[in-house]
């Protein structure tokens, strides 16, 4: 017999003002100019019963925890404003982002609070976040599951790549297709949750998929990137669709396929793509009356004591710092600028990055029972390896992974890119934790999980 869950769903417009910043390069925060497309927060809240679950997915970035400010976290104030609101316990509520470049900068690339509008606005987003669950909440009907799994080649690629020189070649810097002898790994897998109504037309479709949606990154238009366009497709052409979430997979080291581009219609083609494969899957699922039979909808979290990374000394760096200062100011011509102020950056983001460093590193891994399905929430960018490894050692019939879920710690690499070296392993506020961190993360995964199954 076919499970039958309460669950409801929830959108809220999450837009920024103009007087807040993105992710920029040269300065790191930068004002948007206009708004391409609106952000959102849709929630998803899922009752077998006992208490309700609560996922609620959110077109940014990523969240850090310490964006607040000391003695604050962002995701447990919003936690506990839905426990209030709603009585829904913490380790039930997983807040995930799509890691969309072009929305506001909150994970503390830089301090946030640095911009005069960022803390009022920071409280608007808290309360933002929490009606959209509460809403999710009260919202609750009769439904069915269904899950499958497809797949989509041609939208992502790993953005490490070996040469046959032994050199690695990183986004665009990279040789010819027959100089390169390791393409890297991709995840091609789309994951669909669709829960359908038990009376009406109404559903909610879930979407998990693994790829950095960085297609109009660092320019001043707000916008949800290929993920929003997704998501808008399918709640605009699936009949009495109510809501359709995205769950950004292990996209650490994946691109578009063409990540050297600033274009929206790149991103229209991308979301095209992703969306068009999620209506097919729902429209394959929607004739099928096989549904999930275990009625269960449960979440566990547990923190992990992560190791940091090895970092410079200060004095080193500082030194650095103030000779790429001295020879910008004396730089005549623009390209002399652009160079020595990169430089000057690279060395800011090592100083913040040994500053960060003395903080012990504390990673949440939540994981989100929905019947047979296992949600893996991960605080950071890992590698698509580790998803990978999470999905092939899963007792769960359906294990999807998330990325950038709770907080925000930075990438999350394997031994073989430490070893490597470039971007993601380099000096500065997104790697602080070190090579052995990725593999505790997995293990705990795979415990918990096995935990929830047995």
């Amino acid at each position: 017999m076919n499970a039958v869950f309460e669950v409801g769903t929830a959108k809220v417009d999450i837009t920024p003002p103009m007087t807040i910043p993105y992710l920029g390069f040269q300065p790191r925060h930068a004002l948007f100019q206009d708004v391409h497309d609106p952000l959102y927060a849709r929630a998803l809240a899922v009752d077998a019963g006992a208490a309700p679950v609560v996922i609620i997915a959110v077109d940014a970035i990523g969240y850090s925890k310490d964006i607040m400010g000391p003695g604050r976290s962002f995701t447990g104030e919003v936690r506990r404003r839905v426990g209030a609101l709603a009585d829904v316990p913490p380790n039930n509520i997983m807040i995930v982002s799509s890691h969309a470049h072009s929305t506001p900068e909150t994970i503390n690339v830089r301090p946030l609070l640095d911009t005069p509008a960022a803390g009022a606005w920071l409280e608007v987003l808290i309360n933002q976040l929490a009606s959209a669950a509460t809403l999710a909440v009260r919202r609750k009907r009769p439904c069915t599951l269904k899950v499958k799994t497809g797949e989509l080649h041609g939208l992502s690629v790993n953005r490490r790549i070996v040469g046959k020189d032994g050199k690695l070649y990183w986004g665009l810097n990279r040789p010819h297709d027959d100089e390169i002898s390791d393409w890297g790994l991709v995840d091609h897998q789309v994951g669909v949750l669709f829960f359908e109504a038990i009376e009406g037309d109404s559903c909610i479709v879930i979407t998990n998929f693994a790829c950095h949606p960085i297609t109009v990154q660092v320019q001043p238009l707000v916008s949800a990137d290929f993920p929003g366009t997704a998501m808008a497709l399918v709640e605009h052409t699936i009949y009495s669709c109510a809501g359709s979430l995205f769950l950004q997979g292990a996209c650490g080291n994946l691109n578009p396929i063409r990540a050297d581009t600033r274009d929206f219609e790149d991103v229209k083609r991308y979301g095209l793509m992703l969306g068009g494969e999620v209506i097919k899957m729902v429209g394959q699922m929607s004739g099928s009356e096989q549904a999930e039979r275990s009625l269960t909808a449960a979440g566990i979290s547990e923190t992990v004591l992560l190791p940091g990374r090895e970092v410079p000394s200060r004095e080193t760096v500082q030194i650095a710092y103030d000779e790429a200062n001295q020879k910008l100011a004396r730089a005549r011509t623009e390209e002399k600028r652009q160079h020595f102020a990169g430089k000057r950056r690279l060395a800011e983001e090592a100083l913040i990055q040994i500053d960060r460093a003395p903080e012990p590193i504390l990673g949440e891994v939540q994981v989100i029972r929905l019947g047979d399905v296992a949600i893996v929430g991960l605080p950071g960018e890992p590698f698509v390896e580790l998803g990978l490894q999470i999905k092939a050692h899963a007792v769960a019939p359906h294990p999807l992974v998330a990325g950038y879920a709770n907080d925000y710690l930075g990438y999350f690499a394997t031994p073989e890119a430490w070893e490597q070296g470039g971007y993601e392993v380099g000096n500065g506020p997104w790697a602080r934790v070190g090579c052995e961190g990725s593999a505790l993360l997995v293990e705990k995964a795979i415990d918990m999980i096995n935990t929830m199954w047995h």
